[in-house]
């Protein structure tokens, strides 16, 4: 009895000393544990430490993550038990992807959970199935016609502070939404996200020939918003190429 003691003693001085970093690049959720030698702990317990703080993070980083401009991860979690249970389930097969010793012997551990690319996957865990698919609006000026064939939209946010959100919408400055979940379902969400965000403007989701507009002004964080004669020339041009239709949105910030 008075060995356990000891151990938990020393577990609970080693998490003192840990702690993790996480981000939602480049499609997937990453966190690392990180946990420091104290007199005492052996290199497997230690290990194991960094993979469960890596883990715990993971869920914190998760929960914190919007799904639209309104909503979190966690907000969804404790109204709808399906999801709670979806989630927790792609929380248990997150991957370890590394567990490295250092020079200082302390241990660090990576964890990472897709966002994107099917049910296991983040999105497919917090994203409804039932919800019926909209049609886009139609331009302001009905005959407008859009003389580029566009391959995609990429819409230049930096310095508005946009956060990541699983499926955030693009709106008008008079709140009017042209494109956001409703308008390209499930699947499409599910297996590549309905945006990409991007540190710059060369983006290969967007094509070789994209429409490049500028953002106005971020709405809740998430949601970005456009100029009416912006939203104009998208819906123009996704009537002609289906830009929207094929989630070909690039997010610059």
């Amino acid at each position: 009895m008075k060995k356990f003691f000891q151990v938990v003693f020393v577990m609970c001085m080693l998490a003192i000393f840990s702690f993790a970093s996480a981000n939602a690049e480049e499609g997937y959720i990453e966190a690392e544990g990180i946990v420091y030698y104290e007199k005492g702990m052996q290199p497997n317990a230690m290990r194991r430490m960094a993979i469960l703080d890596a883990y715990r993070y993971l869920a914190e980083e998760v929960d914190n993550i919007h799904v639209t401009s309104k909503t979190t991860v966690k907000n969804m979690r404790d109204l709808d038990d399906e999801i709670n249970s979806n989630v927790e389930a792609v929380l248990h097969g997150a991957k370890v992807i590394s567990v490295t010793r250092q020079g200082d012997g302390s241990f660090h551990a990576k964890v990472r959970l897709p966002m994107y690319g099917g049910e296991n996957s983040l999105a497919g865990a917090v994203l409804k199935k039932d919800i019926p698919i909209e049609d886009f609006p139609k331009p302001k000026f009905t005959n407008v016609r859009s003389e580029v064939n566009y391959t995609g939209l990429i819409i230049d946010c930096r310095g508005l502070n946009l956060s990541t959100a699983i499926t955030p919408a693009i709106k008008t400055g008079g709140g009017v939404e042209i494109y956001s979940y409703k308008n390209v379902g499930y699947q499409n969400a599910v297996s590549k996200g309905i945006v990409e965000y991007a540190d710059n403007i060369d983006s290969s989701r967007a094509g070789t020939s994209p429409l490049v507009v500028k953002a106005v002004k971020i709405s809740d964080s998430c949601d970005v918003v456009i100029s009416d004669e912006d939203a104009d020339r998208i819906l123009a041009a996704n009537q002609s190429t289906n830009i929207l239709t094929n989630c070909a949105i690039v997010l610059v910030r």
